[in-house]
């Protein structure tokens, strides 16, 4: 890429938010690029594979109310993107055949380049520039940052400290996530999904429940722990985590397993946004340059974040009309 060359728009980060703005900034004629640190597109909305077994750790569904949301989801069920799931109520989904498709089918036709880690944004000669760690990346008329409140107020701090203050108001609860692969025969019959507000087992599935869940060739097992436990066991090693974990399960249900052929555990450290960013602060910048995005301005729904990085680019046209 050509840093010298202004493009109208850069989105920092492809999860919900930065989806949508990239959406509907194509859709509005700009010429709009993602940059993301990690290897795919999704953010919190993510799908892993390890060891022949696959694991939905991130969001385990979402559920659609407003009606531009309701209509994407409607869209994307009609591609084979999402499946009904109706675990928390007739307006709930999940990924089909995985939870990070529907990050795949929204981000089909956009430019998106993963790999790239934005440590500063900074004001220069009327544009906003991009900096990795080795240098200038791009430079642009406007942008979108759509990272964790407390990663948004450091990327913001210098171009936009306004910003950076209304970043600071938001607070996030973490959620350890743990997978387990078992042979087969560990798979029970059809069962719901286990949901408990506090402790170790907040939510646990097994992957092969999911509706148009991805075949496999052993049982995938995702627990979730509550975000008090995560909290608690935040800086713990992943090994001890995962052991408590299983063992409660095994209790929750009342099934006693084997011992697993894979294990491991995932630290969100934002997983969950307990209190918004305070209604009255701004979501763009004063110079109307930099617009903010994410679940942590408006609510903790997967459908927020999404709205969240639509409302941006609207507050971005806005300002430059």
């Amino acid at each position: 890429m050509n840093s010298s060359t202004p493009l109208d728009l850069v989105i920092l980060g492809s999860g919900m938010a930065g989806l949508a703005a990239a959406q509907l900034a194509r859709a509005n004629g700009l010429k709009a690029v993602v940059f993301d640190k990690g290897r795919r597109i999704g953010g919190r909305v993510s799908t892993r594979r390890a060891a022949g077994f696959t694991f939905n750790h991130g969001a385990q569904f979402l559920t659609a109310r407003h009606p531009d949301f309701v209509n994407t989801c409607d869209d994307a069920v009609a591609a084979g993107a999402l499946r009904p799931w109706p675990v928390s109520g007739r307006d709930a989904f999940c990924g089909a055949p995985t939870m990070r498709d529907l990050p795949s089918f929204l981000g089909d036709h956009l430019e998106i380049t993963q790999g790239v880690e934005i440590t500063r944004v900074e004001n220069h000669d009327g544009l906003v520039a991009f900096h990795d760690a080795s240098g200038l990346v791009a430079t642009a008329r406007q942008a979108v940052i759509t990272a964790p409140a407390p990663q948004a107020k450091r990327l913001v701090a210098d171009a936009a400290p306004e910003l950076g203050a209304a970043a600071a108001t938001a607070t996030y609860a973490p959620c350890w996530t743990a997978m387990f692969g078992f042979d087969a025969d560990a798979l029970p019959e059809h069962t719901a999904p286990i949901q408990e507000k506090s402790g170790p087992v907040g939510w646990g599935v097994w992957e092969a429940h999911r509706p148009g869940a991805v075949a496999q060739d052993g049982a995938a097992l995702t627990i979730q722990a509550a975000p008090d436990w995560s909290e608690e066991h935040l800086e713990q090693d992943q090994a001890p985590v995962a052991e408590a974990i299983l063992a409660a399960w095994q209790v929750a249900s009342g099934t006693a397993l084997g011992r697993p052929s894979y294990m491991a555990a995932h630290r969100w450290r934002y997983a969950r946004v307990m209190t918004t960013a305070n209604a009255d602060a701004p979501r763009i910048s004063a110079n109307g340059r930099i617009a903010l995005a994410g679940d942590w301005l408006a609510g903790a729904r997967v459908e927020d974040a999404w709205l969240s990085g639509r409302m941006a680019i609207e507050r971005l046209a806005a300002a430059a009309a």
